[in-house]
């Protein structure tokens, strides 16, 4: 509320005060006020968007990464139960701002030996925003590309310089290097047959260990002609082929001693070779692969499993099988019946809380690699640019 005063000493007759009055109530009404109002409605829609930004792109954001994570881990618990995932994504998010604006006014006047005026003035001013968002179920050519069509060797090649530890990586999106398994029949519903995976992982900590020790890289080599594609290869420091850990890894993998580099090919047949060979073949999981991979890491209840509704992988003696032997820590997901507590992720599906400890790093690294990928099979990478080079004879 806007208030103006005028105070008029004196002896003037009321008629003339009254005109005096109208005069300057039209005058200030016709410039003062619309001058005033002008400006507020100006100043106001200038920061209108800054101020609708900040209050809505943040929790929005957040909303984002949250649902999709609870999709995600959603998904991994139906996968567990055999029942069939489902994958919507946000196509699109619009914002539309309603404004509103009002102008009143008004006037009292007051009889007295000193004549006092009073004027008011008021205004309002108010806005509202509607989100918008589209969803878009994934299904045809786009449920082909991101979640059925298994990793290439140039995205193992951009996680691994994004920072993923060659160990993590290996372990999760890869089901073969050469004649060594990893549990390739987990890449689908959980096998009731104990997977065969004892080797490779023996193999992966090899290459962790010179990995740590920065004896090994994986990158593109580069040829002097022109026109040769480069490839993906792995790359052993001269300083490591006396060390025990790269004799261990030539015999596991079969590789012939002292190459450098080994290049990276994929293959989806295993081939049997008597003799070492000079490469190393990899056979990746497709984004729906990983996931079935890690739906093992699902805890259920004890009466859903004597009910029959998971699937119990057991070995050869007959005995549960624990599936941690082959996921390691990379991925916990408990189940309570009632909703927990300190948790950074939950989802409520067939009568329980499914969640994932907040203090769990491992599985919540777990879900950003799972994102990443995600994202890679999401749009298409050909042509992607080499990240690092490795010449021939280095």
């Amino acid at each position: 509320m806007i208030i103006f005063r005028k105070e008029v000493t004196g002896n003037i007759c009321p008629s003339a005060n009254l005109n005096q009055e109208k005069a300057i109530l039209r005058h200030f009404r016709g410039s003062h006020l619309l001058f005033f109002f002008l400006v507020l409605i100006v100043s106001g829609c200038t920061s209108l968007g800054a101020r609708t930004m900040r209050g809505e792109r943040v929790p929005l954001n957040e909303a984002l990464r949250q649902t999709n994570n609870e999709q995600l881990l959603l998904n991994l618990v139906r996968l567990r139960y055999r029942d069939t995932p489902a994958f919507l994504q946000v196509s699109s998010i619009s914002s539309q701002i309603a404004f509103e604006a009002g102008v009143d006014g008004g006037i009292e006047l007051e009889r007295s030996k000193i004549d006092t005026d009073l004027y008011t003035f008021g205004g309002s001013m108010a806005y509202s925003t509607r989100p918008t968002l589209s969803y878009t179920p994934l299904q045809g050519n786009e449920f082909i590309q991101q979640l059925l069509t298994p990793l290439t060797v140039e995205k193992i090649l951009l996680l691994y310089r994004s920072g993923w530890n060659i160990k993590r990586l290996f372990s999760l999106c890869v089901q073969r290097v050469n004649e060594l398994k990893n549990a390739p029949r987990a890449s689908g519903p959980s096998p009731g047959k104990a997977p065969e995976f004892e080797d490779f992982s023996k193999a992966v900590a090899m290459l962790r260990t010179l990995e740590r020790k920065g004896l090994i890289d994986i990158g593109y080599e580069t040829f002097a002609t022109d026109n040769a594609h480069p490839r993906v290869v792995l790359h052993i420091d001269p300083r490591a082929q006396k060390l025990p850990e790269t004799k261990k890894l030539w015999k596991l993998l079969n590789l012939a001693p002292g190459k450098t580099p080994y290049p990276l090919i994929y293959s989806q047949i295993q081939q049997s070779h008597t003799a070492p060979v000079d490469f190393i073949e990899i056979d990746t999981r497709s984004l729906l692969g990983v996931m079935f991979f890690l739906s093992n890491a699902v805890q259920v209840s004890k009466g859903d499993i004597q009910k029959g509704k998971v699937k119990v992988t057991r070995t050869d003696s007959g005995v549960p099988f624990d599936w941690a032997t082959v996921l390691g820590d990379y991925l916990r997901i408990g189940v309570n019946k009632v909703k927990p507590t300190n948790t950074s992720l939950t989802v409520n599906y067939r009568g329980h809380w499914f969640y994932i400890d907040d203090s769990d790093l491992e599985s919540k690294s777990t879900f950003v690699l799972l994102a990443q990928i995600s994202a890679l099979q999401a749009g298409k990478a050909e042509g992607i640019v080499p990240i690092l080079t490795l010449p021939v004879g280095r």
